[in-house]
């Protein structure tokens, strides 16, 4: 069995407080630490998508349900797991956190630590928070007696003629899609149904941008060296696709702090340690940026702005032809002409105006039109 499948962390290295690690072990370094995990649980960054996380993470921390926690890898699913446990036992004392890889685990070791043998309760018999990641890993005889538990509220230890109590709350991760596992049958229905009741999903850096800066400076924190990044380092950064989430960009700080000559990173020392971006990378960064620009158009219907203005935009490049307009587009030659009815723009390129459907349609008509066209640039 690998010594990382099965991760305790008793009371005496993980306390309701907040407090992690020993008494007097890198001191200035558990203080910055105190502050993040009482003030933001543990969640670096003020982005959108990070505030409301904070605030689902609280709201489902007081039930005593099962919680699924999905997200991509890298993407901090375990720092929701502990931050849902502190939330949760805040006011009870020192209580133990069990995580237990699924996916490193065979099928009787996972019985032996989940249900445990007469005389000897296993986890689910002890106080405290259950964390099984990579669920869609676990065996399918396992599935179904854990789908037992969770609906009977209860367990028998091996070699016991009596059921325990389950006392732990189980909180379990994966980064794949369990419906989807349901249709393709290797994974239960009835144990989705389970854990399903309360789900946190944890977004992606790349849906959470805004945070990059945060999170660098957060690891260089937690670093051996007083190292900063330029403004224009962390806007590079920014700029990027992530595919390995949080994971890729802490390591990256990393290596970045182990080279670094220089107190002060800017882009060339950046540059060599970057993989080169591909297209995809760009085509998607670039995608990224738009959708935020036009998130925060002054209008009240962004998508319908947005539609007409890119219609408006694609016939006039076309001379007013609908098919070369469709062909720009992407889209049939039929569904232009619908468009164009709709939003009354002119074969010429330019909308009609003064249409009270299509006004009611778009918000202010023309004026959102040209706020959408402004924020695709097109002038």
């Amino acid at each position: 069995m690998s010594k990382g499948a099965v991760q305790m962390i008793h009371s005496t290295h993980f306390h309701s407080d907040g407090r992690f690690g020993e008494p007097g072990e890198g001191e200035m370094r558990n203080e910055y630490i105190d502050e993040l995990k009482n003030d933001h649980l543990g969640l670096v960054g003020g982005s959108t998508a990070t505030v409301a996380l904070r605030d689902l993470i609280r709201r489902v921390a007081v039930s005593d349900r099962p919680v699924l926690i999905l997200g991509p890898a890298g993407a901090g699913k375990s720092l929701v797991a502990d931050a849902i446990h502190r939330v949760a036992f805040r006011d009870s004392g020192s209580v133990r956190l069990s995580r237990m890889s699924c996916a490193e685990i065979g099928g009787d070791g996972i019985e032996h630590l989940l249900f445990g043998a007469a005389g000897q309760p296993g986890l689910l018999g002890e106080k405290g928070t259950l964390v099984l990641d990579d669920v869609d890993a676990l065996p399918g005889a396992m599935q179904a007696k854990l789908t037992h538990v969770l609906q009977t509220g209860s367990f028998r230890p091996r070699g016991s003629a009596n059921d325990l109590p389950q006392v732990a709350r189980v909180v379990a991760t994966t980064q794949r899609s369990l419906a989807k596992c349901v249709r393709e049958k290797t994974f239960r229905a009835d144990l989705l149904f389970e854990l399903g009741v309360l789900t946190v999903s944890v977004p992606g850096l790349d849906e959470r941008r805004d945070d990059i800066p945060a999170l660098v400076n957060h690891f260089l924190r937690l670093g051996p060296k007083n190292i900063r990044f330029s403004g224009d380092a962390l806007d590079l950064l920014a700029s990027r696709s992530w595919p390995g989430n949080v994971r890729e960009l802490r390591e990256l700080v990393e290596r970045v702090v182990a080279f670094a000559r220089e107190p002060m990173i800017g882009t060339e020392a950046l540059s060599g340690l970057l993989s080169p971006a591909t297209s995809e990378d760009s085509v998607a960064s670039s995608l990224n940026m738009l959708i935020a620009r036009l998130l925060e158009l002054p209008v009240n219907n962004k998508l319908a702005a947005v539609e007409a203005a890119l219609l408006e935009t694609a016939m006039r490049a076309s001379s007013g032809n609908k098919s070369a307009a469709a062909r720009l587009l992407g889209v049939h030659r039929k569904a232009v002409e619908r468009k164009l009815e709709k939003y009354r723009v002119r074969e010429g390129g330019e909308a009609a105006g003064g249409n009270a459907e299509a006004g009611a349609e778009f918000g202010r008509g023309a004026s959102d039109m040209g706020q959408g066209r402004a924020a695709l640039g097109m002038g």
